[in-house]
């Protein structure tokens, strides 16, 4: 081996000489090493079988041109090395000439490149990916260095600029496209980054020249250590569709919201596998629920009217089962209220094989105590029309039954004179005479306060003795208590003070009270029915009388009604009872109540005051017929 072969032997490159037409003469150990085989079996054109097959049609076009040109040149190819593996080389060929310039030989080196063209091939996708994801995401990348005025944008920060990538960036580029609007505060932004290399992070508008408008997100990041030379990285992205859709969405949720309040519908869903709950805000206000409490089906039972817990109860079950839930009305007790609501609930399956009931919960309490108030006064103005008929007829029965009870008191009298001239003993004819005389007066004195009762008249105010006028009712009643086997314990005070007012009118409220006291124990054993009616003096020189019975009792909702007129607790009663009852107690300025008995019953009471306090009545006059 010759001396010079041994040096390029040693060289760390695979060296190789050709002669005039290109066919290869030698080969270093280096390039014989890495394709494995001798300098016999690559002479010639034979090594070339080591050539990529994509790559050796293309390397041996560009040989041979250059054989043609006798120019220097290079080209890149694969080669495969002896364990089968391809990797690249720059092939690099330079002719040597002889005197007159004609080519003698070829000498070239090939030089592995495969990890740089791997590497080139990465970056080449990477920056494929980027520029692919960017698009996509319609973002562009920025690098600025505002102490040089240098910018580099890319082709996504051109195309969200709106600007073509063969204009040169700038600061000003942007600024003159920002919207009038949002232009003193990205100038105030730039300016901060600038002086003091503040980071950025703004979203404003451009106003392109055809008067389109974006909406971009602009995030710079200083990456330089030298605080008085800032330099930037970041991007800028188009979020136009995303705002508009946030726009679109938070003026949907709005509207639904204001929806909701308007027709008080809330919205609620029921994952049915997990029972996780959602309500919304106007379904919390319903319910009474904070927005922020997590909402379980234990709070919601507890909201719930108790009469109602059975059948929210059946329609979950119907859900649980895959049924859909048609409208039903429920009652709630919020903050002691009750409301009433309407619920709809429709099942969704989804494709995981989970369910889910979607449905909406209205407050219907107006319509339904509209709905209430609607039939009240229907049932008030077909008792009006009744009682109105009563009241004609009294009056008109009291206008007739007058006349023979007063031609009974003439006939009386003169029957009282003529016995009284007869010398025989007479004494018992003429006592009989006198009662007659005295319970027909009673019952004429009756009829004549009903009449005014019903034309609203003046009204007999006497000083009277609410034991003794209690009494005179307790005694016409008497047959009626026995009749129906009802035991009556009378407890009047003896130190009751006298009270001035109407003794028919009062005697009234004392017949009614005890009437439905009688009417109330009509279902009890006969050994349960019990009345007692008591007298008692108050400390403000008022008297009370109480009616206290074993009947069926008060049912707390009905209380406050009980006074209203044509209200009635009995299957054939009027309403009008107690009402004119309480009329005539505070028409003598006093007061009337009611309250349920524990254990059963039911106790009324009035007061009336003493005769001497200011608001006794002293002339109860009524509005005229």
């Amino acid at each position: 081996m010759s001396e010079r072969n041994k040096i390029v032997d040693a060289i760390p490159v695979m060296a190789w000489s050709c002669l005039p037409n290109g066919s290869a003469d030698y080969f270093n150990m280096h390039f014989l090493a890495y394709l494995g085989i001798t300098t016999e079996e690559a002479v010639g054109w034979k090594w070339m079988s080591a050539l990529h097959p994509d790559d050796a049609e293309q390397l041996k076009g560009i040989w041979l041109e250059l054989l043609k040109s006798g120019r220097r040149g290079e080209a890149e190819a694969r080669l495969r090395r002896s364990d089968g593996e391809y990797r690249w080389f720059l092939f690099r060929a330079n002719p040597v000439f002889a005197e007159d310039g004609s080519v003698v030989r070829w000498y070239g080196t090939n030089t592995d490149i495969d990890d740089r063209k791997r590497a080139e091939e990465e970056l080449r996708r990477t920056a494929a990916f980027l520029e692919q994801g960017q698009r996509l995401t319609q973002t562009g990348s920025v690098w600025w260095k505002p102490s040089s005025g240098q910018i580099y944008w890319s082709d996504g920060a051109y195309r969200v600029a709106g600007y073509p990538v063969t204009q040169k960036p700038t600061v000003n580029l942007i600024l003159d496209r920002c919207h009038p609007e949002d232009l003193p505060m990205v100038r105030e932004i730039v300016n901060r980054a600038i002086y003091d290399g503040t980071n950025m992070d703004l979203e404003h508008r451009l106003l392109l020249p055809d008067g389109e408008i974006k909406y971009v997100h602009v995030v710079l990041q200083n990456i330089s250590s030298d605080a008085a030379d800032p330099e930037f990285i970041g991007a800028v992205t188009d979020i136009t569709g995303r705002t508009i859709a946030d726009k679109k969405l938070r003026r949907s949720d709005v509207l639904l919201a204001e929806g909701q309040r308007i027709s008080m519908t809330g919205t609620f869903s029921w994952k049915v596998d997990s029972d996780e709950l959602a309500f919304s805000d106007e379904l919390n206000r319903i319910f009474g629920f904070d927005p922020d409490v997590v909402v379980d089906f234990d709070r919601i039972a507890a909201r719930v009217y108790e009469e109602d817990l059975e059948l929210l109860a059946k329609k979950m079950a119907e859900v649980r089962l895959g049924g859909d839930n048609p409208d039903y009305d429920i009652r709630l007790l919020v903050d002691g209220r009750i409301k009433y609501v309407r619920v709809v609930g429709r099942i969704v399956r989804h494709l995981d094989g989970t369910s889910e009931c979607i449905g909406a919960v209205q407050d219907v309490s107006a319509q339904r105590l509209a709905e209430q108030a609607r039939d009240r006064l229907r049932s008030e103005l077909a008792q009006l029309a009744r009682v109105m008929s009563l009241s004609t007829v009294a009056a008109s029965i009291a206008h007739e039954v007058n006349q023979p009870l007063a031609g009974i008191i003439t006939n009386a009298s003169t029957s009282l004179r003529m016995l009284a001239e007869t010398p025989p003993n007479v004494s018992g004819a003429i006592e009989t005479a006198r009662r007659t005389i005295r319970d027909v007066n009673r019952a004429a004195d009756v009829i004549v306060r009903l009449r005014t009762l019903f034309k609203r008249g003046v009204a007999t105010i006497e000083p009277l003795d609410l034991n003794a006028a209690a009494r005179e009712v307790i005694a016409l009643l008497t047959n009626d208590m026995q009749r129906s086997r009802i035991s009556l314990h009378s407890e009047f005070s003896g130190e009751l003070p006298l009270i001035v007012g109407d003794r028919v009118q009062l005697q009234q409220v004392v017949m009614n009270l005890l009437r439905n006291s009688i009417d109330a124990m009509a279902e009890n054993s006969p050994s349960s029915r019990k009345i007692v009616i008591r007298t008692e003096p108050e400390d403000d020189g008022g008297v009370q009388l109480t009616v206290t019975d074993t009947g069926s009792g008060l049912a707390t909702p009905e209380i406050e009604r009980l006074f209203d007129p044509f209200h009635t607790t009995k299957l054939y009663g009027m309403g009008i009872g107690l009402s004119v009852s309480r009329s005539i107690v505070e028409a003598h300025g006093g007061r009337i109540w009611a309250a349920p008995v524990s254990g059963g019953g039911a106790m009324f009471g009035f007061w009336i005051p003493g005769r001497d306090k200011p608001n006794s009545p002293s002339a109860m006059k009524a509005d005229p017929p």
